[in-house]
């Protein structure tokens, strides 16, 4: 009976060691010149959409590398004034998540109203196209699964931000 009762109570702590929700790993936020490097230019900035935070979410860069994707990554200001980008290597493997008309210019970012103030809506661009007409587009983003960027510590609840990998109409992806 005894020999019975050690052997489950050892399969019972073992199953509360390796059961529960897996959290994915953290990435590191990096100098901006690191992911430019990496993603291309920053070219735009603004804040990603939330439906937690009374205000608007974390902040999201646009980076456009050589071949004319626009990578929409999180960035943070650091104590001393740096902007920092969350940039992960695997990022690079990953799915398209929206498009973006070919030629078109990214000239800003908003995040659709809701009409209540709990908030946001999804993140739109604001683009210019070559016969210089504004418009905007509503862009669709995801996360990366098993490395993320995560809110900041402060922020409560602590929530894993997506990226946006966007490429123009007919680019072939």
């Amino acid at each position: 009976m005894l020999r019975r009762f050690t052997a489950l109570a050892i399969v019972a702590i073992g199953g509360i060691g390796c059961g529960g929700r897996r959290e994915a790993a953290r990435e590191v936020y990096k100098p901006l010149a690191d992911a430019e490097a990496t993603y291309g230019r920053l070219i735009g900035a603004g804040n990603r959409p939330t439906a937690y935070q009374h205000g608007t979410g974390e902040r999201v860069g646009f980076f456009l590398d050589a071949q004319g994707t626009i990578w929409g990554l999180p960035i943070r200001v650091s104590s001393s004034g740096a902007i920092l980008a969350c940039a992960p290597l695997s990022l690079q493997a990953s799915g398209v998540t929206d498009t973006f008309p070919q030629g078109a210019t990214i000239i800003g970012s908003t995040n659709e109203p809701t009409g209540w103030r709990g908030g946001t809506g999804d993140l739109e661009l604001l683009l210019r196209n070559g016969s210089k007409t504004i418009h905007h587009k509503t862009v669709r983003g995801a996360d990366l699964g098993t490395a993320a960027c995560w809110t900041p510590q402060s922020v409560k609840p602590l929530e894993i931000l997506h990226y946006y990998r966007l490429v123009p109409h007919g680019s072939g992806e």
